[in-house]
């Protein structure tokens, strides 16, 4: 009698879970921590990260890499977008770097994509990104032709960045509320509700991802933008759509109303939609086509139930299986089914070979000049960078050397390197 009463009282504790919506389904799998020491070129630093592994996942494996925003870690991403479980279901390994640490004055814990030195192949946190992304494949089974990366906020940001730096190595991108690659810091509304920002021109963001990326390869990228954050506002979403149509589209597919192939409600949601439609933009506007660039527009609400968050309609939406935590929501359209989606339909399609390594570097020059920053910055030995552009950045090592507009007060030596950039640190090889 007593064990029958036990197992009703439980299995209806379960189906209360159920329906208040708290359960979770429990990881199945091992995270497992790492840290990325600091490379040689410049710009890199120690970061952490940590790696999610389903048990019994067959290899070689997916590989998704998921950025963070500001104000968050990477085990926010592990216990609140849904993502573990993802991995569960559909059998993909799990990727959460943490910026450990960064350079000029930034939000906290902020991926740098406004600063030059953090969009660009082979230095600062891109190519931290991409060689964190490197040791998981040599120590994990994963597949070239399917390594994707994702994001929130300034994560997501950072994501369309590696779309562009390292087109070559991931096969599709997802942008969470991001930004379009190469815009500034005014990109960010600090306005409150509705929010103002000013964007760079679709032309001149076209401009910038042809003049860096190095592979012809269309990576396909999936945009979700709510319509009334006020933090990344609207036109972002549309001017990430409008630049991937015009980057990699061809001449009779190469606007929004010539590449749309469909539209239809997000799917699946966990509890409301928010009037939530996805569109299908794709090489030749059919359905069923390899998709230039996909968008998950909605009508979210601003206000979240963490306390520490600003409340301007800014997060990741989890799905069932994620939480109400740090700029994130559980209810919604489910980002990580909607996201995986789209992965799983764009395996990489370069139809050539991987491009050779770069050749070493020559020799440093071992050329030393003192003066102020101000100085620095006209002279090019140093960019603006920080918040705001306030700081003046050495162009090199990416070290911050003071104020940008001071002139007269300090003087900083820097010594240039081979290649013509210039370093707090004398390079290797030189007195």
């Amino acid at each position: 009698m007593v064990s029958t009463l036990t197992r009703c009282v439980a299995i209806a504790l379960f189906g209360l879970l159920v329906l208040a919506g708290t359960w979770r389904p429990a990881q199945a799998g091992t995270t497992s921590a790492f840290t990325l020491s600091p490379q040689s070129y410049a710009g890199s630093r120690e970061r952490q990260y940590k790696v999610y592994v389903p048990d019994g996942i067959a290899t070689p494996a997916p590989m998704v890499m998921a950025l963070h925003g500001c104000q968050q870690t990477h085990d926010d991403v592990l216990r609140d977008w849904g993502l573990t479980a993802a991995a569960d279901r559909f059998g993909f390994v799990l990727v959460a770097p943490f910026i450990t640490s960064y350079d000029g004055l930034r939000n906290t814990n902020c991926w740098g994509f406004w600063l030059d030195q953090h969009r660009h192949q082979g230095r600062g946190e891109p190519e931290d990104l991409h060689q964190i992304a490197r040791q998981v494949e040599a120590r994990f089974g994963i597949d070239p032709r399917r390594r994707y990366v994702t994001g929130l906020s300034s994560g997501a940001a950072m994501a369309v960045v590696l779309s562009v730096t390292h087109n070559e190595y991931f096969a599709a991108a997802a942008s969470a509320s991001g930004l379009p690659y190469g815009e500034d810091a005014a990109s960010v509304s600090f306005s409150g509700c509705p929010g103002s920002a000013t964007f760079h021109a679709v032309s001149q963001v076209v401009a910038d991802m042809r003049r860096e990326r190095n592979a012809s390869y269309a990576i396909p990228l999936l945009v979700l933008q709510n319509n009334v954050d006020c933090t990344v506002i609207q036109p972002a979403g549309r001017n990430l759509r409008d630049a991937q149509l015009q980057l990699n589209g061809d001449a009779a597919h190469d606007t929004p109303a010539e590449a749309l192939a469909r539209q239809r409600p997000c799917t699946p949601v966990n509890g409301p939609d928010y009037a939530c439609q996805q569109s299908f933009y794709t090489v030749d506007a059919q359905p069923g086509s390899r998709s230039l660039v996909e968008t998950v527009f909605y009508n979210g609400p601003t206000a979240t139930p963490a306390r520490g968050d600003t409340d301007h309609g800014h997060y990741w939406i989890g799905g069932q299986a994620g939480r109400d935590g740090n700029w994130a929501l559980q209810r919604g359209p489910s980002y990580p089914d909607i996201v995986w989606d789209f992965f799983s339909r764009h395996a990489a399609d370069t139809g050539g070979p991987t491009p050779p390594p770069p050749p070493p570097p020559p020799p440093p020059s071992c050329t030393s000049v003192v003066a102020a920053p101000g100085a620095h910055v006209g002279a090019g030995r140093a960019t603006l960078g920080g918040f705001f552009n306030l700081r003046a950045i050495s162009t090199g090592d990416l070290r911050d050397i003071g104020f940008a507009w001071d002139y007269f007060f300090t003087s900083v030596a820097l010594h240039q390197g081979a290649d013509g950039r210039w370093f707090v640190q004398p390079p290797a090889g030189c007195g």
